[in-house]
């Protein structure tokens, strides 16, 4: 009995190898699964901290675009605040004319633009006034700026004044298929 009991243990005792061998077996292929998962979801990670810092990086960086055309109102707002902010008088605003928007070329991009005539003023003040003129947010800038001397000639003991022509441009995202 002693013989079978020996022989009894043995095949216990291997299968119970045999069994913890699986176990150990299935352990160590769960445990390379879930270190691939990990390294899978580090190289996730690092793309997805890309894509925030370019998102972050975008958020800064100036709109060429509005989606939206601003009103004639919104203009004639910004253009007097912009007035305002440089330090000019009501009276320097000689000429505000907006033009229709105009598509360019065939792109999904329309432009429009509005030419303001100013009365003689500073360097400094007009070059504040194309400043607060500009909004990045609306995709709105001095495109072109044109600087004359007064009629009256010389300047003589007063601060040098200068005319100025400008053209306050909006670039607006107008895609042809919208219409």
């Amino acid at each position: 009995m002693t013989r079978v009991n020996a022989t009894r243990q043995r095949r216990l005792i291997s299968i119970a190898l045999v069994v913890m061998g699986i176990y150990a077996a299935i352990g160590f292929m769960e445990t390379k699964a879930k270190q691939k998962r990990l390294e899978q979801s580090v190289h996730d990670l690092g793309e997805i901290q890309a894509m925030l810092n370019d998102i972050n990086r975008l958020k800064t960086i100036p709109k060429v675009a509005a989606l939206r055309l601003e009103s004639p109102a919104e203009i004639t707002n910004r253009i007097a605040e912009a007035r305002t902010a440089a330090g000019l008088p009501e009276s320097s605003l000689l000429r505000e004319e907006p033009i229709a928007p105009q598509r360019i070329d065939r792109s999904d991009f329309e432009l429009r633009a509005t030419t303001i005539d100013l009365a003689p003023a500073s360097l400094s003040q007009i070059v504040a006034f194309c400043e607060n003129l500009r909004d990045e947010e609306t995709g709105t800038l001095v495109r072109d700026l044109t600087l004359t001397e007064p009629r009256n000639g010389s300047q003589g003991s007063r601060a040098e004044s200068w005319k100025a022509t400008l053209v306050l441009t909006q670039m607006i995202f107008s895609p042809k298929s919208a219409r």
